[in-house]
């Protein structure tokens, strides 16, 4: 799991350290950096699936770097405990001034990747040097400062410690849903989740391919939180395509409708438990952007306790943000960070303090009054 990230220039986010449990609540008003954050660890996972460079504008484009600053550089910091060993990945990343009537142009600086002290990967001016899991010196080679040269390293039987952490960092899931935008119809699976979970189908039928054996107990959980669901199937309605169908009883009979006939709110639960159920086992970690958006307060509980039953076990981590106050209440008092921008324009993130108050008032109901500093 990750259990520390470090930011620098980018946004309101200036030497600004965060620690993460397993289950991990960011809180705050709005423009504090939460969603930030989450930006920061989803262009890291691009960058490191090879998905995405520094030059192409959809990771770290000049209009990330904090405003009040002038320095170049940008740089990223995460820890994370995989078994026994603790890696560190440093990135860092150039924003080169411009000549005139220029765009100012970017690039990956110095890549760093350690396993419990000891180095496994290096790219610095230009050129990588690889090291072995003995941590002795493999091949040096150059590379494109363009894009994560770490990315592009093959696995091998002497790298196996290296492609443990990439395996870690593809299978992180940074997400905001918007049900609106949910597709109906899938032409082949996708493994990889959107930002705005608008790949939802093709997703499903990734997941669905992969562990038929998890549908059951994730079909049990919608039954109980949509009145009348039965089930999900895809329906072929082309040669290759497919579209996402939930069944419904309706007295003793079965209907069903388009996925994008159901409400936002159906499609939101469908594919919050989707991400509790049908990933189970498989180390995904999730970084989820408000979940409690378009669902109702009664339905957002009993999904918290799923995923923090989950959180440690069947799913390595989870890292929520959010203003409701059901989820503030349940992990914010012990697993809840504040973040908060100072008079500097700063971000800094603690850990909440609700002594001192009146007693017998819930968190969120402390962060309502603004006593939760």
């Amino acid at each position: 799991m990750l259990n520390r990230m470090f930011v620098d220039n980018y946004k309101c986010l200036v030497n600004f350290e965060l620690p993460l449990q397993e289950l991990t609540l960011l809180l705050g008003p709005n423009g504090v950096g939460k969603t930030s954050v989450l930006d920061v660890i989803f262009a890291i996972r691009q960058l490191l699936n090879g998905t995405a460079k520094v030059t192409d504008f959809t990771a770290f484009p000049e209009s990330t770097l904090t405003k009040w600053q002038s320095r170049p550089f940008q740089t990223f910091v995460l820890e994370a405990d995989l078994d026994d060993e603790h890696y560190v990945y440093r990135l860092e990343v150039q924003h080169e001034r411009p000549q005139a009537r220029q765009v100012r142009r970017a690039r990956v600086w110095k890549e760093l990747l350690t396993g419990n002290g000891g180095p496994l990967f290096l790219f610095s001016a230009g050129d990588v040097q690889l090291y072995r899991d003995d941590h002795s010196e493999g091949p040096k080679f150059p590379a494109d400062w363009s894009e994560s040269a770490l990315a592009r390293v093959v696995p091998r039987s002497d790298n196996q410690r290296l492609s443990r952490f990439l395996d870690f960092i593809r299978k992180i899931v940074v997400c905001g849903l918007y049900p609106a935008s949910f597709e109906s119809e899938t032409r082949a699976e996708d493994p990889i989740l959107g930002r705005d979970a608008r790949n939802f189908a093709s997703w499903y039928l990734d997941a669905l391919l992969e562990r038929q054996d998890l549908v059951p107990r994730y079909t049990e959980s919608l039954k109980e939180v949509i009145e009348g669901f039965r089930g999900i199937r895809l329906e072929k309605v082309g040669q290759d395509t497919r579209a996402l169908m939930v069944q419904f009883d309706a007295s003793e009979s079965l209907y069903e409708l388009r996925f994008d006939q159901i409400s936002d709110g159906q499609r939101a639960l469908i594919a919050l438990y989707a991400l509790v159920h049908l990933k189970a086992g498989q180390n995904y970690t999730l970084f989820l952007d408000e979940p409690d958006n378009y669902v109702a307060l009664p339905e957002i509980q009993p999904w918290l306790v799923e995923l923090s039953d989950a959180c440690g076990d069947t799913i390595p981590q989870a890292v929520l943000c959010s203003h409701h106050p059901e989820l503030i209440d349940y992990p914010g008092g012990d697993r809840g960070l504040l973040l908060s921008r100072e008079s500097d324009g700063v971000t800094t993130a603690r850990p909440v303090q609700a002594n001192g108050t009146e007693p017998g008032l819930k968190l969120s109901e402390l962060v309502a009054r603004g006593w939760e500093r």
